[in-house]
């Protein structure tokens, strides 16, 4: 996924919820200046001690000790729960709830970034798997509170909760999920069994991927490269490049799929196992729906508009054919960059100012949200062998400047990855300003907000200082871009539901892979030819190993950030920034239908998803007009 925002309050189990916490993306960047002339960010990588002060000595010992401490002290709270319990008395414990998790987080979000630095280093696996016991630790030993609250009749809930407004929504949400909790004992044993399992099968997995080096002819020389200077070359002027490229990754990763494929298809019964076996969820994607708080008939709604419009991009590809001169336009050449457009490099202080600048002309408080992340030196930006492919976003605490990890390389998609993460950045800060740690994380169909606005608001800037041919090419850029988020995205999901139900029927890799063909080619039509190696495809795609279903928080966010723009547009910054913020600032305090309709959108209205598809269309028809 894009490797990005995951809001990870709401997995299935606590165990789960350290790799998704891990996960957790929201960013910063670091104010190492950049080399002279360099295109790349040599030498910008992050300072992880505003996270923990060391990975090991006394100082690390000092803060598993204070966890060791408040543990102590939850846990002799237990005999105090009952419904008599003082409703002040339940708000204190709260507050020493949301405190264990903050230290929890920071354990397991440093874990996580330590591992990002170079998946390859055997110190940083090993504390990984260390921070991953004691994360599993701590949340079975509080794992009482929540069980206890879960029991409670209604009429002795609503009691408590009022004293706890703070809270209320994180409150809410357990009682939701009140149906598909198991005892005690039984929820431990998850833990316990998916710190070794699932989360172990996760780091195997990209141990596996992320340590690929592919070689590749270039210029007539061979070259090796990372997986993220491979994908560059997808937007490569040169379609002999793009082809290598892609053939390089496709090829490689395609030879992993004994070992990937078999690990992907353990994972999928793990999720249905737990999820429709033991807890009784109507469906796999039933569990991620329930986490997230969107009803499954609004989804099931975004996916089906999804798959209908198809032909909407079907029509793009036939124009950016067109505007290509290919005849055998393929699969390849989906991103490739038009024939008159003028390829711009970037260096890392351009990037960083031009995304900077953008944010300034919408908003300071967006702006300087976004800056402070440079200031605090929470970025990771270099391209390195071993390094975590794509970008992410880690929110960590709300006390805590976001963290960023991307692979620069001066190209516009870098400079519109930074701005994108970026917005993660500045969503997460203006969510930190009035919530706990036990709410301030956005539901994850909103987690894409801030991010894919702060993308569009940067296009809009180069195309207001574009010529037309600029123009031209920012269009279709903004459309490969839209496809990428909205239809990409929406098509893996489909693809999953299929595939989770299939392979707990009986389904081998390579069936799986020929399932993940004809997806394609449904998704495609006769718009673009698909060579046979791109079935493999999937084996190389994070998201539905480690967060299933995921992906369609990215359609979700995507079209209705297509509606929050075009109001942006019709208001201006003064009269739309104040509203905008106010509906970033919410956080997971409240559920995604409730902050939505605060923005005049109804998740359950049809012509609400398909207003974001009209909007693409309106787009298509102007690339039409000057293609």
């Amino acid at each position: 996924m894009i490797l990005d925002e995951t809001n990870c309050n709401n997995v299935m189990n606590l165990a789960d919820s350290l790799q998704c916490g891990l996960n957790k993306m929201t960013v910063a960047f670091s104010s190492t200046t950049a080399v002279a002339g360099s295109q790349e960010a040599r030498g910008v990588r992050w300072a992880l001690g505003d996270v923990l002060p060391a990975r090991s000595g006394k100082l690390l010992t000092s803060v598993l000790e204070q966890l060791e401490g408040m543990l102590v002290e939850f846990e002799a709270s237990r005999s105090e729960l009952g419904e008599s319990i003082e409703p002040s008395r339940f708000a204190k414990l709260l507050e020493d709830y949301d405190q264990i998790t903050r230290v929890r987080a920071k354990l397991g979000s440093y874990a996580y970034m330590f591992f990002s630095e170079d998946t390859r280093s055997q110190d940083a696996r090993t504390f990984k798997s260390r921070a991953e016991e004691i994360y599993t630790d701590a949340a079975n030993r509080t794992l009482f509170f929540e069980l206890w609250w879960k029991s409670l009749d209604e009429k002795s809930a609503k009691e408590l909760a009022n004293g706890a407004r703070g809270f209320l929504y994180f409150l809410e949400k357990l009682r939701k999920t009140k149906p598909y909790t198991l005892s005690e004992q039984v929820e431990q044993a998850i833990n316990l069994k998916d710190s070794t399992g699932r989360t172990a099968l996760l780091q195997l997995y990209h141990q596996v991927i992320d340590s690929l080096i592919f070689e590749i002819v270039l210029d007539g020389k061979n070259k090796k490269l990372t997986q993220e200077q491979l994908r560059d070359l997808f937007y490569s002027k040169k379609r002999e490049e793009r082809k290598s490229a892609y053939e390089a990754l496709l090829t490689k990763v395609g030879e992993t799929r004994d070992i990937v494929g078999e690990t992907f298809k353990s994972l999928v019964r793990d999720w249905r196992n737990e999820g429709m076996k033991l807890r009784k969820y109507s469906s796999p994607i039933a569990v991620r729906n329930v986490g997230n708080d969107v009803p499954d008939a609004a989804v099931e709604m975004l996916l089906a508009i999804c798959r209908e419009n198809a032909s909407v991009f079907q029509r793009f590809f036939r124009i950016k054919a067109k505007l290509l001169a290919l005849d055998d336009f393929a699969r390849y050449d989906l991103y490739a960059p038009l024939i008159d457009a003028r390829e711009k490099q970037f260096s890392w202080a351009e990037g960083m100012n031009l995304v900077l600048n953008t944010f300034e002309n919408f908003d300071s408080e967006f702006a300087a949200m976004a800056r402070s992340v440079f200031t605090k030196t929470h970025i990771d930006a270099e391209s390195r062998e071993g390094k975590l492919s794509g970008a992410y976003c880690m929110s960590i605490t709300p006390e805590i400047t976001p963290y960023v990890l991307l692979t620069y390389t001066g190209t516009a998609r870098s400079v519109s990855t930074l701005a994108h993460e970026l917005g993660h950045a500045v969503h997460s800060q203006l969510s930190a300003k009035k919530n706990s740690m036990l709410t301030f994380e956005a539901p994850l169909p909103l987690a894409e907000t801030a991010s894919v606005f702060g993308e569009q608001l940067l296009i809009d800037r180069l195309m207001s200082e574009a010529d037309e041919a600029t123009k031209r090419s920012l269009l279709v850029t903004m459309l490969d871009g839209a496809f990428q988020t909205i239809q990409r995205q929406a098509f893996f999901v489909l693809f999953e539901k299929e595939a989770h139900e299939r392979i707990a029927t009986g389904l081998n890799v390579d069936e799986l892979s020929a399932l993940y063909f004809e997806n394609l080619k449904s998704q495609f039509g006769t718009s673009i030819i698909v060579p046979e190696y791109f079935k493999n495809e999937w084996l190389g795609i994070p998201h539905i190993f480690q967060s299933p279903f995921y992906c369609y928080a990215y359609a979700w966010g995507n079209l209705m950030v297509l509606a929050l723009y075009k109001q942006f547009r019709e208001e201006g910054p003064k009269d739309f920034a104040p509203r905008y913020l106010k509906v970033l600032s919410y956080g997971g305090s409240e559920s995604p239908a409730k902050i939505l309709e605060e923005a005049g959108f109804d998740i359950g209205s049809r012509g609400f998803w398909q207003s974001g598809f009209d909007e693409l269309s309106r787009l298509v028809s102007q690339l039409e007009k000057i293609a």
